[in-house]
């Protein structure tokens, strides 16, 4: 358990580090380059952090020795009776040592380990109760919402071989897309304009194509495991941020001024109406 406390505070360390750096050259190289260098730099440091073994350098940037394992609990003794036997007569005397008492005790690392153990566990729990209560309340209140008549053509333009479903439901305040292998679109009972619904519509099948719910699953789960460390947090809200940005630049590349000018208006809308 030691080693791998030591092996999981060198890779958070190491990570923080390289976290710090992206968030601070993210503004300085944002004039000249396009944010998708952030994006993956984003899933490349997810990745490393979800890899338990601390590669060896020969000149480490981040080593840490491993301190004496402190003993901070030991629970009372207790020695064992055993059972009375009876003399046997025919044999001679043997001597029975006396019983040592048991000793248990609970060392520095293994409540680490226990406390590190447990905040992953709960953290992943409130996700997963989360995402449970989601679907249990679509299927009580999603309905399926016939298709516009440009979905296929729009699907075919995105190279998109899977079918796609849509539904409103009440309560959502956006649209929002699940599903890693087959989309499914979630739209508000107000459905926008038509003209506005092919934007979103294209913006919610982009993610599908870019197969964005996984590099959110990967960055979550970066963020379960080095739940304790504060910039795993920050990474998991900047990244989301990049990942939509970049999303948006997919929507629009290919796109007349017109229709970049009209894109821009629609996520604008949603902006001031809190979606």
């Amino acid at each position: 358990m030691s080693d791998f406390l030591i092996t999981l505070a060198e890779i958070t360390l190491t990570m923080s580090a390289v976290i710090l750096l992206l968030l601070l050259l993210g503004p300085i190289l944002a004039w000249r380059y396009a944010i998708r260098w952030r994006y993956w730099a984003w899933l490349a440091v997810a990745v490393r952090l979800l890899i338990p073994i601390n590669f060896s350098l020969p000149e480490a940037p981040v080593q840490l020795e491993t301190p004496p394992d402190r003993v901070v609990y030991t629970a009372p003794p207790t020695v064992s009776t055993p059972a009375p036997v009876q003399p046997d007569v025919s044999q001679p005397e043997v001597t029975v040592p006396a019983p040592q008492p048991a000793v248990r005790s609970l060392t520095l690392s293994q409540v680490l380990f226990w406390v590190w153990l447990a905040g992953a566990v709960l953290l992943l729990l409130w996700h997963l109760v989360g995402y449970l209560r989601f679907q249990g309340y679509l299927r009580r209140w999603a309905k399926p919402m016939e298709p516009p008549h440009f979905l296929p053509d729009l699907t075919r333009e995105l190279g998109l071989a899977q079918p796609v479903r849509l539904l409103t439901c009440p309560g959502v305040k956006g649209p929002m897309m699940t599903g890693l292998f087959a989309p499914t679109v979630i739209l508000p009972e107000d459905l926008p304009p038509k003209e506005d619904l092919w934007f979103i519509l294209r913006h919610e099948l982009t993610h599908f194509k870019r197969r964005d719910i996984l590099y959110k699953t990967l960055l979550l789960c970066a963020n379960l495991v080095h739940w304790f460390n504060p910039l795993t947090w920050v990474l998991l809200r900047a990244a989301e941020g990049d990942l939509e940005r970049c999303c948006d630049d997919d929507v629009v590349k290919g796109l007349p001024a017109d229709d970049r000018a009209r894109y821009g208006q629609v996520i604008l809308d949603a902006v001031r109406s809190g979606r």
